[in-house]
């Protein structure tokens, strides 16, 4: 049926086949999961920017945790995110942000 050099070829794409699908099998949330436990694990600490709609900072703060992007039941984005700061306080905005590993108003 198979020879030593087919059957060593036939298993070599087998596992990079499995591989492939594997990898592409993990979904956003995950992956976000997977970044979530590194930033816990590093202690990172996450940083908010909120902008208004003509690109004013209206809001800047500490991120307990991490920020999430509300989803509808079919997976899509959601039209808002929200957070909890370093304080425990619930936030949610619409308005266009940005989210750093570091506190964009001190001086490195």
């Amino acid at each position: 049926m198979f020879n030593k050099s087919n059957q060593t070829k036939f298993l070599f794409l087998s596992l990079i086949v499995l591989l492939a699908l594997s990898l592409s099998a993990c979904r956003n949330e995950t992956q976000n999961r997977i970044r979530r436990s590194l930033q816990d694990f590093t202690a990172d600490k996450m940083y908010i920017t909120i902008y208004s709609i003509d690109g004013s900072v209206i809001f800047e703060g500490a991120v307990d945790g991490k920020v999430t992007r509300s989803s509808s039941g079919d997976g899509e984005s959601g039209s808002y995110v929200y957070w909890f700061d370093d304080k425990g306080r619930y936030h949610q905005s619409n308005l266009p942000y940005l989210v750093s590993s570091y506190d964009r108003n001190k001086t490195p």
